[in-house]
């Protein structure tokens, strides 16, 4: 690598200042550089290994591709990624007698390239160089026209900074806005499973030896994996869901209502990501009270750097009446979303009287209003809580003995077979006895050392798999290519997978989303399939223990095709009018990040129950929603569940039983729960004679992150809903608007 050079701030500002003159006189501005993220949910998930190998392909196709800044971390795999690609010179800065490495933004602008690699969008610069953040160095970059491909983990994206920091337990020091990337032409996110994450730490490719064990024991637990994980597949799944566009509902403001106290920063972020979600915007108010001022107010307080980082208004106005405010900017500003936060117990006597939430919900019953938990600072660890290797092994003890570890790709030509055989390769280095049992297309050119089934000729070199010669040759991991193909016998191979594994044998495999039967009820025509193309069952997936997503944006899957890298030309342009038309390519990209989101919160909430964490994680929304034995709940039920399929959320709808119904009540509820079951919900019905206390307990048994209560007109100050709100002080509470009920 080059040897960094030194420069100082004054020669930095002194060039700034000669440049400006020419830049005014010079030739018009380029068109705007692109900017393509390589986002993954943890440190040592590969990003930085993915953008490395993208600027050595891009290199090797004719485009003057350069290194900005690359950091290694002393991982020996990364460092020879680094190849013979140009690696341009840093700059040092004197810091307190420190002398930190920097990117030298000048010497990219003056080499000009067509792609520079930039790793770390998150960094913080050292003081004294050109921008107090890269992501501002990689803005100047583009500016000139220079293409970038970056890195970062979601834990550094601004707006669930503190979901993150409540779940780890550790403070995020350093994070980019989220109209970064917002901004970026391209996210691609690159997954790995907690259990393979950690095998990889222990095998030293992430962290030095001394480090390992330290790591493994708090950051690297697998409960915090599995939620980052899941955070950043659903939100590259919002992302992908807003490319696809198509019928959306109007944008939706919302109002978030701070104090200036500790709980302001994390209700703006709430505030802002209720605004994304509903494409509208987020006015952040702060009613300053003689008689109750609290926290800090004006520019300079933290929570106000933060909501106009988050580009928010902020408004301060002066009132006696906190409640009465906050009403009327709502309705001034025509807010359908109000973020408050839950009111703090001031004794027993001041319990009795309506708080300023009762009376913002009572004075607008036609805005939903969200109050928002007291969420711990971090997340609770029992001092006895069993070591995270043993949770995992009491996890896998209820299966097969054989393992199930799938890689799923939403389209063929994504890569998935080669990260199977990649991780086989891997698995036989070390000494373990595998056999690739079947490989589809030209997969068997790639087997390098990797031994075949039967040998060169046999049907596994045609991608079909001998179940009874694998049986025999009993391997301790067999790679197998698509699920959905077949066996000697014309079974499919997911449908034989449990008489594999409960042979002992532990199965790599790969699926494509569009042989899965829901893929295919759902896309329809759309995916243009032959008639004797096999569908697999989804319980084949289901069943894995690990499903890993091949994530490619459709546009590089698409030039992959027309370059032949798929299939034939003859095929390929049958494909271009069905599965890999770019609109089918959009959704089904969607649908492939939900559905390893989904297995993912499966296994998150298994890890949560044996490692008794009882307070509920925001990696995935659990709503309930309050159903009374009263005509005319199909709207509640029917709102709840468009509320929840806004986000994926998981649904389950309550009725309290305080006791004997009566038949109409009876036959009231079987319809609730048939409605609730057909659009995706669960349907619980559980006793007691204290509705708001009876909802509490469940909710807190049961993880539930937010709790739906329908209004009606001027009842929404009820009691039951009052105690609710009160008891519900580590769950939020959405009162929903009375025209949506």
């Amino acid at each position: 690598m080059s040897k960094p050079r030194t420069q100082t701030f004054a020669v930095a500002a002194d060039e700034a200042t000669a440049s400006a003159p020419a830049a005014v006189a010079g030739p018009p501005s380029p068109p705007r550089g692109k900017l393509k993220a390589y986002l993954g949910a943890m440190p040592g998930s590969g990003k930085t290994f993915a953008m490395l190998r993208e600027g050595r392909d891009r290199r090797d196709g004719g485009e003057d591709v350069v290194i900005g800044f690359i950091e290694t971390h002393g991982r020996a795999r990364t460092a020879e990624a680094i190849g013979t690609l140009e690696v341009l010179p840093r700059i040092t800065v004197d810091y307190r007698g420190t002398q930190l490495s920097e990117m030298d933004v000048e010497a990219v602008l003056a080499r000009r390239p067509q792609i520079v690699l930039i790793d770390e969008l998150a960094h913080t610069n050292a003081p004294g160089v050109r921008h107090h953040k890269r992501w501002e160095d990689i803005e100047d970059i583009r500016d000139a026209g220079i293409d970038v491909i970056t890195t970062m983990n979601i834990q550094h994206l601004e707006s669930v900074k503190d979901v993150v920091e409540r779940i780890t337990g550790i403070t995020v020091h350093e994070t980019v806005p989220d109209t970064v990337l917002d901004r970026a032409d391209e996210v691609q996110f690159i997954d790995i499973t907690p259990e393979a994450l950690r095998k990889r730490m222990r095998h030293g490719n992430v962290y030095p030896a001394e480090r390992v064990d330290m790591a493994l024991r708090n950051f690297f637990r697998p409960g915090n994996l599995a939620a980052l994980r899941e955070l950043g597949l659903r939100l590259v799944a919002e992302r992908v869901e807003v490319e696809r566009g198509g019928v959306q509902a109007p944008p939706e403001d919302v109002l978030t209502a701070v104090s200036g106290g500790p709980s302001a920063e994390a209700l703006i972020r709430r505030g802002v990501r209720q605004a994304r979600r509903r494409r509208g915007f987020c006015t952040v108010v702060h009613v300053r009270s003689i008689e109750d001022a609290v926290g800090e107010s004006g520019p300079e307080a933290g929570w106000h750097r933060l909501a106009v980082e988050l580009q928010t208004s902020v408004l301060e106005p002066e009132s006696h009446d906190i409640a009465a405010t906050l009403v009327a900017i709502a309705r001034e500003r025509g807010c359908r979303h109000v973020v408050m936060g839950e009111p703090h117990p001031r004794g027993f006597f001041a319990q009795m009287r309506p708080t300023v939430v009762d009376r913002v919900i009572e004075g607008l019953p036609d805005t939903d209003v969200h109050v928002i938990a007291r969420y711990a600072a971090a997340p609770y660890v029992p001092q006895d809580r069993p070591d995270p290797d043993s949770l995992l092994r009491n996890m896998k003890e209820v299966r097969p003995r054989g393992g199930l570890r799938l890689y799923i790709s939403y389209a063929r030509g994504a890569g998935a077979t080669t990260r199977m055989l990649d991780e086989t390769r891997r698995r036989a280095a070390r000494g373990t006895d595998a056999v690739v049992g079947a490989v589809s297309g030209g997969g068997a050119s790639r087997l390098g050392t990797l031994p075949l089934l039967g040998g060169p000729g046999s049907p596994a070199s045609r991608g079909v798999l001998d179940v009874e010669a694998l049986l025999t040759r009993n391997p301790d991991v067999v790679a197998v290519d698509n699920l959905a193909g077949l066996t000697t016998t014309g079974r499919l191979v997911g449908h034989v997978l449990p008489r594999i594994r409960a042979a002992g044998i532990n199965v790599i495999g790969t699926v494509h989303l569009s042989d899965l039967h829901s893929s295919v009820v759902l896309m329809g025509a759309l995916l243009n399939r032959p008639a004797d193309r096999p569908i697999l069952d989804d319980s084949s997936v289901d069943a894995a223990d690990e499903v890993e997503l091949v994530d490619v944006p459709p546009a590089e899957l698409e030039e992959r095709l027309r370059q032949g890298e798929i299939m034939p030309p003859g095929e390929a342009i049958k494909a271009l009018q069905g599965e890999f038309r770019p609109d089918v390519l959009t959704a089904l990209r969607e649908m492939a990040l939900r559905r390893v989101a989904e297995h993912c919160d499966r296994r998150l909430v298994a890890y949560m129950s044996t490692a008794r964490i009882n307070e509920p994680w925001e990696a995935r929304p659990r709503v309930l929603v309050l159903v009374p034995p009263r005509p005319g709940q199909d709207a509640v039920i029917r709102r709840a569940a468009a509320h929840a399929a806004r986000r994926d959320d998981a649904l389950t709808a309550v009725s309290v039983r305080r006791g004997s119904r009566s038949e109409d009540e009876k036959r009231l509820l079987g319809g609730y729960a048939t409605l609730t079951h057909q659009l995706g919900g669960e349907f619980v019905t559980i006793d007691g004679n204290d509705v708001a206390a009876t909802v509490a307990a469940h909710a807190r048994g049961h993880r539930i992150t937010e709790i739906l209560v329908m209004r009606s007109g001027r009842n929404s100050s009820s009691k039951t809903l009052r105690r609710l709100i009160r008891l519900m002080a580590d769950v939020d509470v959405h009162v929903v608007a009375a025209n949506d009920a």
